[in-house]
């Protein structure tokens, strides 16, 4: 389980000084502030906001506005060398006409005219990373300046406002030998980036006198932006409780974070010291919090030319000439700035993203890891974050891949010694989605750094399911897909066209680490904008259950560009951004007869091993892909259409706390076959009416009993030979007919479909020319052919003929009685025998007195011939000797079963 530590203390540096010296007589660092006076100010906090959210949907249409005025000031401060100046007469421009902070979501962020209407003159970003939509170039165009801070997460432990750090202070050697004075640790906050941010972008409109407000805006405008407002203001001289005040009024629910109030009151407590304190005091108050009182000097000293870090836009340059910065997103995890380089094949950039999370996050966490398995998705900004690509050959081909970025996003290929370079730009996102990791011992950071590039991690054996932790929290609805993923929807990416899919309902699976406890994978959830909910299980739909995995039915809509397949099922915290555009501007039209939905059945496997086994180009993955391309050769549809690969979350059904990404095989789900499989079909044409107690299926079970002629025997298995024909045609090597749940039997039995496909079996032609030249006397011979398709055609076919003949309505014991029988007796009175069964499965009444002679007649001529064919066809008599040797074979052998 990965829960990673480093991205609270992503900008501490901690200085611990040479281990060596340190003393092992050390004070304890004493305390920064009084615990008793937070634990007050924090209940005042909580009078005034961190109120339930309002029930969802919620139309969240205005957010909070918190003026800013010049007699903001809340008393004397001392500011310069020992001198007293009010902090809101400065001397100027720093507090001078200045407007007011507002506090709201990426959907306010996104709407122009609302924008306009509360005079924002400046976007402040507190998400994490990019928002897709967010129309960037049209802010500018409308004047409005566009910033941006990268806040990961709104976790109770991320240092949005600052980082603490322990410092180890020594005394000289002169000091300790006068006085005794031991070495301590001591405790000191930093300002976090975020603050300085937030507060430099602030600095710079008052400084320009705009007298616009600034939006400071996260994805849900409750957290993350509502801290920052409040802190930067505070430095500016605003109380806290002033804050407050405004924000109960409008957008009482801000502020939820626990974590974040804490830091609030300690900032406040910080500004309090640094300003207030007594004389004595002041000098190592200001040492202890030097980056505080420095951000205050620059905040409110009208000399003082700010050196923070400039306020950058979103889209920015990297580096150098040579590389470009992109947003990369871990789902689960947070968003972080990568520089790549500009051009650079797919696998480089798979690579350089693989390492740069490597040793960023996963070799900090408590246990060392690396990526095993993971796939790359691109998406765009100015783009809806579901319209996006996998960069896998897994799920497209590389071929398409690349005309696919071309139309998709503008990018731009070359090629340079055969190998496709693309021209990345800075509206790239990277998705890059971890499956598996490999699992280190702590410490052990060099074994990661000698690990051998040459072997790829995701053939490891000893690699691991990769999850990670998340705790919703009542108050903050959603926060799953605010921190860490852009929604639950299960995606999914065409096999042929690449076009990607998003299902209709937001949906979250189960799973259990034990892949033998089926019923924990049989929970979902189909929460949206709300706390994840699993009810009973068995309600996600299911079409059924195997050895290796559980089938879904998942309803999926193509996404556009645009993002007008959102409907209601998609929650506003999730969206963040209202589509006014019309659907008839999606980037991609649906010409008539092709499909608009996908209605799939979505095949799970039940653990880490089954699901790498699945991807491999020889196994179901790789074929289910090369069947869906070589579709024309599937005209009549009697092998399953595979419609593409998909990637869902799923949740611990023991610790729901607990997440992971899994791919799964999406087919075509259609009601005429359903969940009725060939097993099923066979148990009830078995089946002896009389031992069924259930009347509704007793008389199912005598009305299809009844119904099935001689006819529909063979029109079944015509459609079953013509189905393996077809996998021939379409290259398949092998077929586990053994397993009769991979043959679905359509509701009126004339119609077979093979689902299931194994593709690590071998079967091919052996040509004489290949196989018997130049042999060593120790090597086969092989007959000069071999089957096509690796099927048994030797055992369960010759069963399933001989229940089809003999056992409608009598038993499997009766089948094989009889059978043995046959063998035993004459050949006439085998015959005979053969006869009498045939005349009384499939043509009981006709030995009425009542029915016609010439009728009786026809009837008998009719069973005498298939008397003979299926005593020939049991004991391998000519002309059917070797029937069972091809499945050519097998059909010439049907097509000769008599039908009256």
């Amino acid at each position: 389980m990965t829960v990673i530590n480093r991205l609270e203390n992503d900008a501490i540096d901690i200085d611990d000084g040479d281990a060596d010296d340190i003393d092992t007589d050390v004070d304890a660092p004493t305390p920064l502030f009084d615990e008793e006076h937070l634990q007050s100010r924090l209940e005042i906090i909580r009078q005034y906001v961190a109120q339930p959210i309002p029930q969802q949907p919620w139309d969240d249409d205005v957010p909070a506005l918190i003026p800013f005025h010049d007699h903001v000031g809340d008393g004397d401060h001392d500011v310069g060398d020992g001198t007293n100046n009010h902090a809101g007469s400065t001397g100027t421009s720093s507090t001078s006409g200045g407007g007011g902070i507002i506090i709201g979501s990426a959907r306010h962020a996104a709407n122009i005219p609302l924008l306009k209407s509360l005079n924002v003159t400046a976007v402040l970003n507190c998400a994490s990373g990019g928002i897709p939509r967010l129309p960037v170039d049209e802010l500018e165009e409308n004047g409005i300046r566009y910033a941006f801070t990268n806040c990961r997460q709104d976790s109770y432990t991320y240092p949005i406002l600052h980082n603490k750090e322990q410092v180890v202070v020594r005394p000289d050697k002169l000091e300790n030998s006068i006085t005794g004075k031991k070495t301590t640790f001591e405790e000191r906050i930093v300002p976090s980036q975020h603050l300085e941010v937030s507060n430099s972008l602030f600095l710079e409109l008052l400084r320009e006198n705009k007298r616009g407000n600034v939006l400071f805006f996260c994805l849900a405008g409750q957290n993350r932006s509502a801290a920052l407002a409040a802190a930067t203001l505070m430095l500016h001289g605003m109380s806290l409780e002033h804050v407050l005040k405004y924000c109960a009024q409008q957008r009482p629910f801000v502020l939820e974070n626990l974590g974040f109030q804490r830091q609030l009151v300690e900032l406040e407590a910080i500004i309090d010291k640094l300003l207030n304190g007594t004389l004595v005091s002041r000098h190592e108050i200001r040492h202890r919090f030097k980056s505080h009182w420095e951000l205050i000097q620059h905040t409110r000293s009208p000399s003082f030319l700010s050196t923070i870090n400039q306020v950058s836009k979103r889209v920015r340059k990297g580096s150098s000439a040579t590389t470009v910065e992109i947003e990369l997103l871990i789902p689960g995890l947070c968003t972080m700035e990568v520089n790549i380089p500009i051009e650079s094949t797919i696998p480089n950039v798979k690579k350089c993203l693989v390492q740069h999370v490597n040793n960023n996050l996963l070799r900090h966490d408590e246990c060392p890891s690396q990526i095993a398995k993971a796939w790359l998705v691109l998406a765009m900004f100015g783009s809806d974050d579901m319209y996006d690509l996998p960069l896998e050959v897994e799920a497209v081909e590389l071929k398409v891949q690349l005309e696919r970025m071309r139309l998709m996003f503008g990018l731009h290929t070359r090629l340079v010694d055969g190998e496709p370079y693309i021209t990345w730009t800075e509206r790239c996102r990277f998705a890059l989605v971890i499956f598996s990791v490999i699992k280190h011992p702590k410490d052990s950071t060099s074994n990661i750094d000698a690990m051998d590039d040459s072997m790829d991690p995701s053939m490891r054996t000893d690699q691991v399911p990769w999850t990670f932790v998340h705790e919703e929290r009542p108050n903050a609805p959603a926060t799953l897909l605010e921190n860490t993923l852009r929604s639950t929807h299960l995606r999914a990416w065409d096999f042929v066209t690449g076009e990607s899919l998003a299902s209709n309902l937001p949906i979250v699976f189960s799973f259990a680490e034990d892949p033998r406890d089926r019923r924990a994978f049989m929970m979902v959830s189909q929460s949206a904008g709300t706390l994840q909910q699993f009810h009973c299980p068995g309600e996600g739909d299911i079409l059924g259950m195997g050895e290796n995995a559980i089938v879904h039915r998942v309803q999926l809509s193509f996404t556009q560009a645009d993002g007008s397949h959102r409907d209601e099922h998609w929650t506003r915290v999730n969206v963040g951004l209202s589509n006014e555009r019309p659907a008839s501007t999606s980037s991609i039209i649906k010409h008539e007869g092709e499909e608009q939905f996908w209605d799939a059945a979505v095949k799970r496997p039940f653990s880490l091993g089954k699901m790498l086994v699945f991807l491999q180009n020889s196994s179901e993955a790789g074929l289910a892909k090369r069947l869906r391309l070589a579709n024309l050769l599937n005209s009549d549809k009697r092998v399953l259409y595979f419609y593409g690969l998909g990637l869902g979350l799923s949740t611990n059904a023991y610790n729901q706390n607990e997440y992971k990404f899994e791919l799964m095989l999406l087919a075509k789900y259609e009601e005429d076959f359903s969940t009725y499989t060939m097993r099923c079909f066979m148990e009830e044409y078995l089946t002896i009416p009389s031992s069924v107690t259930n009347e509704e299926r007793k008389a199912s079970i005598v009305r299809m009993q009844s119904q099935f002629s001689i006819t529909a025997v063979k029109v079944l298995l015509v459609s079953l030979l013509n189905a393996f024909r077809d996998l021939t045609l379409m290259g398949i090597q092998a077929f586990d007919f053994n397993h009769l749940n991979n043959v679905l039997v359509s509701r009126d039995y004339q119609s077979v479909r093979l689902i299931d496909i194994d593709g690590n079996a071998q079967g091919s032609v052996h040509y004489p020319t290949l196989t018997n030249g130049n042999l060593s006397p120790r090597q086969p011979v092989y007959p000069p052919q071999k089957p096509c398709l690796n099927v048994d055609l030797n055992i369960l076919l010759p069963s399933v003929i001989e229940q089809l003949i003999l056992g409608k309505g009598r038993g499997k014991s009766f089948v094989s009685n009889t059978r043995s029988a046959i063998w035993r007796a004459k050949e006439m009175d085998a015959k005979a025998m053969i006869q009498t069964i045939l005349m009384e499965n499939f043509y009981p009444g006709i030995e009425n007195e009542e029915t016609d002679g010439e009728m009786k007649m026809k009837v008998e001529t009719h069973v005498k011939k298939v008397g003979e064919w299926f005593y020939a066809v049991l004991k391998k008599k000519s002309p059917w000797t070797n029937w069972t040797n091809d499945i050519y074979d097998v059909m010439r052998c049907i097509d000769h079963l008599p039908i009256s």
